[in-house]
Order: C-alpha cells, then sequence, then structure tokens
C-alpha cells in the first residue's frame, strides 16, 4: 500500500518532461513603390507542433489589410504574404509599419505575435529619441514604465502609444509627452490579461510619433510581458494547491485501507 501511496504522489507531483510549442520566426520586409506600400511577410513555424489559421494582418498609414489565411503549417514550413497598402500621407518622413501574427494550436486557442518596424515614406527622418521600457511580470493586471530621452536641442511635442498583442488590453494606451532638449519623460502604461495563457511572454511597443521642420519622425521602443500563474494561499498556484489537496485525499484513502488492513 505504501508504495501504492508513493506511486500516486509522484504522479500526482511529476511535469511532464516535453511539452509541444508553436514557435513562429518571422521576417518582414517593406518598399514604398509611389503612393502603395509594398509589404512581405515570411515566417517558419520552428516550434514542434502545427501551427493552425495563419494569417497576416498588416497596418500602416491608417490602413489595414489581411493576407491570405493558411490552415495550417507544419513543422518547419514557410508562410509568405504579400500586400500592397495604398497610401495617403501627406508629409514625408519615417511612419510604423505593424504586423500582427494571427494564428491558433491544435485546440484552436487563438495566439497573436506582434512585430513593429519605420518604413520611409519620401524622405528618411532619424527621430533624436532614446528609450527604455523594463520587462513586466503579471498574472491579471500590471504596468510597463517607459523612459524617453530627448537627445536634441530642441523641444518636442511628441504622442506615445503602447501597442500591444490582441492577448492584452491596454487601460491607457496613448499619452501626449513634451520633452524639453536633453531631457528625459516618463509614462506608465497599465495593461490587464484579457486571454493570455500562463508562461506565454508578449512583445510590446512604445511608438513615439511627432512633426518638426516639415518631416514625420517615429521612435520606436520594444518591451516585453510575461504572464506569470496566478498566485493562491500561501504564494502557491492554484493549480499547486489542488495537487496538494488530491494528494491528501489520497493518503487519508490510503490510510483507511491499511486501518482496515491490521
Amino acid at each position: 500500500m505504501r508504495k501504492v501511496l508513493t506511486g500516486l504522489l509522484i504522479g500526482l507531483f511529476s511535469l511532464p518532461a516535453l511539452a509541444s510549442y508553436i514557435s513562429l520566426q518571422t521576417t518582414l520586409r517593406s518598399k514604398v513603390e509611389g503612393n502603395r506600400l509594398i509589404v512581405l511577410v515570411q515566417t517558419v513555424n520552428k516550434g514542434d507542433e502545427s501551427a493552425f489559421a495563419v494569417q497576416a494582418q498588416v497596418q500602416a498609414g491608417g490602413r489595414a489589410l489581411l493576407a491570405e489565411k493558411r490552415t495550417e503549417l507544419p513543422v518547419n514550413a514557410a508562410y509568405q504574404a504579400r500586400v500592397s497598402l495604398p497610401l495617403t500621407l501627406k508629409t514625408p518622413g519615417t511612419y510604423p509599419l505593424m504586423l500582427v501574427l494571427h494564428y491558433a494550436d491544435a485546440n484552436q486557442y487563438p495566439f497573436s505575435a506582434l512585430s513593429i518596424q519605420p518604413f520611409v515614406y519620401r524622405r528618411e527622418a532619424v527621430p533624436p529619441l532614446l528609450g527604455q521600457m523594463r520587462p513586466a511580470s503579471f498574472a491579471k493586471e500590471g504596468e510597463v514604465n517607459l523612459i524617453l530621452k530627448n537627445t536634441g536641442q530642441v523641444p518636442l511635442k511628441t504622442m506615445t502609444r503602447l501597442i500591444a498583442p490582441r492577448e492584452l488590453t491596454v487601460t491607457n494606451d496613448q499619452r501626449p509627452l513634451a520633452l524639453a532638449p536633453r531631457a528625459q519623460a516618463t509614462a506608465t502604461f497599465r495593461l490587464s490579461n484579457f486571454s493570455a495563457l500562463a508562461g506565454s511572454t508578449y512583445q510590446v511597443y512604445a511608438v513615439t510619433e511627432f512633426e518638426a521642420g516639415g518631416l514625420h519622425y517615429t521612435g520606436l521602443i520594444p518591451g516585453t510581458i510575461k504572464i506569470i500563474a496566478e498566485q493562491g494561499l500561501f504564494g502557491l498556484s492554484r493549480v499547486i494547491m489542488v495537487g496538494i489537496l488530491i494528494a491528501l485525499i489520497a493518503l487519508f484513502v490510503g490510510a483507511q485501507f491499511i486501518k482496515r488492513g491490521k
């Protein structure tokens, strides 16, 4: 009986050594042809299980387009998409290009991966900005802190947005920031977990835009959000607490059998 109980306990508290996962490695390229932005997307599944319903969504210049959807993306297979976005921009400069890659696992649970990079419209504009966003971890709600520095000699009036995947919700997603020359400003953005699973890590971006001297400027500061398991009594997760409860019940039932056998 003791051997049986020991086996039960080992089974309850043992974690699987291997877990299936999806890892999409994505390359994003773009170029402006006339008044159109041509975007090329390629992603390769480097995980150990297929991804399903893979579809790229491209946003730039106030326009958004969905590329063709692929039903299944097996391991080591590549998804490719080409999107042509019309541009109606009035000011030359650098603008943000956003890619949201939608996909699902074998259980049809939806996920998304976010990627943002600048593209040049007619004339390149390099912003005099430096920034840092510290990583954040939370189960249900949390915040990220952005530090933005003006390395130039003129004051800047900027608008900063925090862009996150659809699994996360940003409460105050836009913040105006005034930056004096050679000075810095800070902004705090609050987030909540909408549909993210514990153990997931997400890329977010602080996108700062402003215009000066007839040019449009874009600054990008990346950050990461880690979703952790919700903590219960004594700092233990609910899953572990349930496991302990089951183990205690098993011990109690086993003890009753031992008493009857004597």
